[in-house]
């Protein structure tokens, strides 16, 4: 076993901050593993510089995840504490419920753009008989839509509460 590598390891990690117990503990778990494996710290770990860079985590947000449509963060250093992390002061409710992107409002106004053009378009065009049935038949198709976007939208609020 090689104990220059550890005892460097050690001092780097130290050096950047990592609790004592945390460096003794990891130290001790990597020199099990290379003694029962009988591997190089160097080959299997590479220079121990680089090493507790890897292991030292950067302080600040880092990406956690993602679920669905959403990506959270989380603080490496409360990650780590567990359930001794606490915050100062508990952060702000949102002002808003619902959080509708840019690209939707230009979604929904070109699509209302189009069916206004298609509308004005059938009403120039279309023979006299037709033109009351498509307009009813259009709004009534807009209307039943808009119920069923509310609706939707209702309820995943009322899920999320």
């Amino acid at each position: 076993m090689k104990t220059a590598y550890f005892d460097e390891l050690a001092g780097r990690l130290r050096d950047s901050g990592v609790p004592e117990d945390e460096v003794a503990g990891t130290v001790d778990d990597l020199a099990a593993y290379v003694a029962e494996s009988g591997a190089d710290p160097d080959d299997e770990f590479g220079t121990p510089e680089e090493f507790a860079a890897r292991l030292v985590p950067a302080e600040g947000w880092e990406p956690g995840g993602k679920l669905r449509y959403h990506e959270y963060v989380t603080r490496p250093k409360a990650a780590g504490l567990g359930s001794d992390a606490a915050l100062r002061l508990p952060p702000r409710m949102p002002g808003k419920r619902l959080f509708w992107s840019r690209r939707l409002y230009v979604f929904v106004s070109c699509y209302f753009g189009f069916w206004i053009a298609v509308c004005v378009g059938w009403v120039a065009f279309a023979p006299a008989e037709s033109r009351t049935r498509f307009l009813v038949g259009s709004l009534v198709g807009l209307v039943t839509a808009a119920v069923v976007a509310g609706v939707t939208i209702w309820r995943g609020t009322r899920r999320s509460e």
